[in-house]
């Protein structure tokens, strides 16, 4: 039976509460439970009192179905060893030594924290382990019902033993403790066969355990590489976690990361960018609430975001400068000819994550101002704010195709440090693999009617769909009507594989995105799934081209709907050189 609920609280005991847990120290939270197997009563004598001397490593597994004793929840259940195996090694391949184009959940500091024991009783009680052969099974569940039952009974121990550890005031702010209940967080976004409803539950209740973990931890954690990189990781998916609550980022989480970047120096990109982002998720907040609503702020603070973003781009240091190189021959990875490379892939997946949310910015300012001013009574002065609007979409135009420059890079198809490439060097003289990407599904057309209707009646902020990209109130443009599918698509941008997929997304559904871009990025998409067997990636293209066969192009047709009968933005677009 599926255990799904992480629990973050150590003051209680198995005798005062059972299997009962809880996430944060307020009396008046629901308590978590975890539901686990009972506990097996025999035991082998033999293996009880044998000697554990070989060194080799092994995986932990039952001997000959004989269980240690201590502890009782250490138990890996009866897991076939060889599917241990795998689920490790599946682990290891995608997570640990793989490229980072593979994953941007990525543990390469794993061995920093964790060493496989060579004693077969201690790895017994390695929580670790469980934790990346769950992980490592889950992602192999859809080619077998046997590594999904697995899967299952592996992440049930890791829970167990979890738990058992936060109860323990020295074991609780360990590394391995921090490292387990991240692992185990992308089991949770992995997780397909539950509603999505309940995926997103258990992903909020591992953030918050995980938070409430950190904060235990405090500054200490910073002594170590090992500690700031999962600190960093946690601090990312608080971000997805705030942004499908409609929360701002929890003040604990602020202050932990203004200590860990004390080091840094103030002009370094990476200390500025984080609090841009928590302000974008305090608008976010504050307007998705209901907690503000007056038009001429909410557009103000948008500038003001705006602004900001520009000001970081533009004082970016050399090191982060990109090359555009020509494409000479036609390849299906690279848009329009053209492919921006950075230094590193570090430096292309940063520029990538500013420009997706400056995007949703810009994106945000022309809905809003878009909105107010087809009321009849308009709260913004058009003379005012119509030039924000054109600068706007002058802005999107030129940074939606930017995206698409980069993502060759993204996805490991060109490498800047073999010395192969200069500024005069095409593209086309570097070894590039290309992947044919699938047909459009018959079945989703044949959806297209029904899905028509969602999206031409969906009321979102813009006040109109048509000219409506991804904005921070309204990050997956999903039906209004159907906030299954919403969940769906917050699941499926927080779990790809791939970074690559995000960038992807906000530029295939930005209201600059054209034809030949959103064909660019279907394709992508397709091939992502085709070559990393990341699902997501395909339901997302789905929906990507399901915006084009319905509105065609967004921009085109707003503009053409306004005529000179329009309040004043219709003729306002009228002329404007770009």
């Amino acid at each position: 039976k599926k255990a799904r609920r992480l629990g973050a609280a150590r003051s209680a005991t198995p005798s005062e509460t059972g299997s009962r847990v809880s996430t944060t120290s307020e009396p008046k939270k629901r308590p978590l439970t975890l539901t686990v197997p009972p506990t097996p009563t025999t035991s082998c004598p033999s293996d009880r009192d044998a000697q554990h001397d070989d060194d080799t490593f092994t995986l932990m597994s039952p001997d000959s179905g004989c269980w240690p004793v201590n502890p009782a929840m250490a138990q890996i259940y009866n897991i076939d060893p060889e599917l241990q195996e795998k689920g490790f090694a599946y682990f290891f391949s995608r997570y640990v030594t793989n490229e980072e184009t593979v994953s941007h959940q990525k543990f390469d500091f794993l061995r920093d924290v964790w060493r496989a024991s060579s004693s077969a009783r201690d790895q017994q009680v390695d929580v670790v382990l469980a934790s990346m052969i769950a992980v490592g099974l889950m992602g192999m569940a859809s080619t077998n019902q046997a590594f999904m039952d697995a899967a299952h009974k592996a992440y049930g121990t890791a829970l167990r033993l979890i738990n058992h550890a936060l109860q323990d005031p020295v074991e609780a702010v360990k590394d391995t403790t921090m490292l387990s209940v991240l692992i185990l967080g992308l089991f949770e976004m992995m997780t397909e066969t539950t509603p999505h409803s309940l995926t997103v539950e258990a992903f909020q209740e591992h953030v918050n355990g995980a938070v409430a973990l950190a904060t235990l931890r405090g500054t200490s954690q910073f002594k170590t590489r090992a500690g700031r990189r999962m600190f960093s990781m946690l601090c990312q998916r608080a971000i997805i976690s705030c942004a499908q609550r409609n929360q701002p980022m929890p003040q604990a989480l602020q202050q932990l990361w203004h200590e860990m970047t004390k080091s840094l120096d103030n002009d370094n990109p990476n200390k500025r960018l984080m609090p841009l982002i928590w302000q974008v998720l305090q608008l976010r907040a504050e307007v998705n609430n209901g907690e503000l609503s007056n038009p001429q702020i909410i557009v103000d603070r948008l500038l003001a975001l705006e602004d900001s973003f520009e000001k970081l781009t533009s004082g970016l240091p050399s090191s982060w400068a990109h090359r555009a190189l020509k494409v000479t021959q036609h390849h299906p990875a690279v848009f329009g000819g053209v492919c921006h490379l950075h230094s590193t892939l570090h430096h292309a997946n940063l520029w990538s994550n500013i420009l997706t949310i400056r995007i949703m910015v810009l994106e945000s300012i022309k809905a809003e101002i878009s909105r107010d001013l087809q009321n009849i009574i308009p709260s913004l002065e058009p003379t005012v704010y119509l030039p924000a609007y054109h600068d706007a979409r002058r802005k999107l135009k030129h940074l939606v195709p930017s995206l698409a420059y980069s993502i060759p890079q993204q996805l490991g198809l060109i490498n800047p440090t073999d010395g192969t490439i200069d500024s005069k060097t095409p593209i086309a003289t570097v070894e590039i693999r290309a992947t044919p990407s699938p047909p459009p599904s018959p079945s989703a057309r044949s959806d297209l009617s029904s899905n028509a209707t969602f999206l031409s009646s969906n009321p979102s902020r813009s006040g109109n769909p048509l000219s409506a990209g991804p904005t921070i109130f309204d990050v997956t443009l999903a039906p209004a009507n159907a906030p299954e599918e919403e969940v769906a698509r917050y699941m499926h941008l927080a779990s790809a594989k791939s970074t690559a997929v995000w960038p992807l997304f906000v530029a295939g559904m930005s209201s600059a995105c054209g034809a030949e871009l959103r064909a660019y990025v279907v394709g992508r998409l397709r091939a992502l799934c085709m070559e990393t067997g990341a699902r997501q990636a395909d339901a997302l293209a789905a929906v990507v081209e399901e915006r084009g066969w319905v509105l065609g192009h967004p921009e085109e047709v707003f503009e053409q709907g306004q005529g000179s009968e329009g309040l004043g933005l219709g003729l306002g677009l009228q002329g404007v050189q770009e």
